[in-house]
């Protein structure tokens, strides 16, 4: 049976190398964003979820929803942060729809954030290395590229698909990364220049591979009935659902990866009553671009095996047959760990009330977004409708 959360406000910032940003100044912006959005004050909010993945690392902060929480003058309401890896913000969201549903609280502010840029480039991946098995694996070498590079190679060879077939990917989301003004590569590319680019883990190219990013999103979440006594577009979350995968990146296998997001989608299908067939518009985790192409097989977009050949004819294009990653995805919007599933809520809300400042997909009812996490341990989805 479908649930009805409405998704009352959305904000974000941009997404970038913001050196002249703070961690805190990113949420708060786009915490104050979201309320404004549904045109509530701190006062009407009575629960504030923080997603951020690695602030103790990356910034030496911690209690960062209590800090969040003073500077949005949300104070004396509840606050609490959640960390699930990449898949941080869409549990985040998780944490607020499931205290939404008890009926203990009638709306919710979801803000997630990641400040990368205070740290150097290796610290900052010795950091991410420890949402997987740090001490043995990253220490013996075994990185995440390196990770996701071997189930490319396991992908290519089952399914006869090659590196110029997932280079497509990356020519995708680099082009509506080039129109999304939020997003931190905006450029566009061709197959030939992705495969050019060096090789961070092969098969996969420099542009094939996310960058690390500093960015926040935040959306306002409500119970239906707060919903319809607003004048804002109706826009509910319908379906929802979290799976776990795998830990160790050593042990993560092909079908693992597919597996971790079909179980989910299919929950989140189910409990919609929607199929994949409905849906108008999708954000699919996309670190790397064989991500997108297991994700989209997953959520049933295509047979397992065959995504490659939906991205390769355009059908996954704005005007294509399913729209994915018009964002440009984590490819090109960039990667802020804790914002990444908060930011894929967003992208799609703004696309169903049509005010999103990229490229827009025309008309869209339905959409889904997949937020994936670690070597493969978490999965969150949602199905959005519009209703008005």
């Amino acid at each position: 049976m479908p649930i009805k959360i409405g998704v009352l406000g959305t904000g974000k910032t941009k997404h970038g190398i913001l050196y002249d940003r703070s961690l805190r100044d990113l949420m708060v912006e786009a915490g104050r964003k979201a309320m404004q959005d549904a045109q509530i004050d701190p006062k009407d909010i009575d629960l504030l979820v923080v997603g951020n993945a690695a602030s103790i690392g990356f910034n030496s902060e911690n209690n960062l929803s209590a800090m969040i929480g003073d500077h949005l003058g949300l104070v004396p309401k509840p606050n609490v942060r959640c960390e699930a890896a990449c898949g941080t913000g869409g549990w985040a969201a998780h944490i607020a729809t499931l205290g939404i549903l008890s009926g203990l609280y009638k709306t919710a502010l979801v803000i997630g954030g990641e400040k990368m840029s205070d740290v150097t480039t290796d610290v900052g991946t010795s950091i991410i290395a420890q949402a997987a098995d740090a001490k043995t694996e990253y220490f013996g070498g075994h990185t995440f590229p390196s990770g996701v590079a071997m189930y490319a190679t396991r992908y290519m060879s089952r399914f006869g698909a090659t590196e110029a077939d997932l280079a497509h990917v990356a020519v995708k989301n680099h082009y509506y990364g080039s129109k999304n003004p939020d997003a931190q590569l905006r450029f566009e590319c061709t197959i030939e220049e992705v495969l050019k680019s060096p090789y961070v883990a092969k098969p996969l190219h420099l542009l094939e591979v996310c960058p690390m990013t500093d960015a926040a999103s935040a959306v306002v979440l409500c119970s239906e009935d707060v919903m319809k006594a607003s004048n804002r577009p109706q826009i509910y979350m319908t379906g929802t659902a979290v799976g776990s995968g795998t830990y160790y990146n050593t042990c993560d296998q092909l079908e693992d990866n597919w597996a971790l997001v079909k179980g989910p989608v299919d929950q989140a299908y189910a409990m919609a009553g929607v199929k994949p067939d409905q849906i108008n518009i999708a954000e699919i985790y996309n670190a790397f671009s064989i991500q997108e192409i297991l994700g989209l097989e997953a959520a049933g977009f295509a047979p397992y095996g065959e995504g490659w050949k939906l991205v390769a004819e355009g059908q996954t294009h704005h005007d294509g047959r399913i729209p994915i990653n018009i964002s440009g995805g984590v490819l090109s919007k960039g990667h802020p760990l804790g914002a990444t599933g908060t930011s894929e809520i967003v992208d799609v809300v703004q696309q169903l009330n049509g005010t999103f400042a990229g490229v827009k997909v025309k008309d869209p009812e339905f959409g889904v977004s997949v937020n994936r996490g670690g070597p493969g341990s978490v999965c969150v989805c949602y199905v959005y409708q519009r209703m008005s």
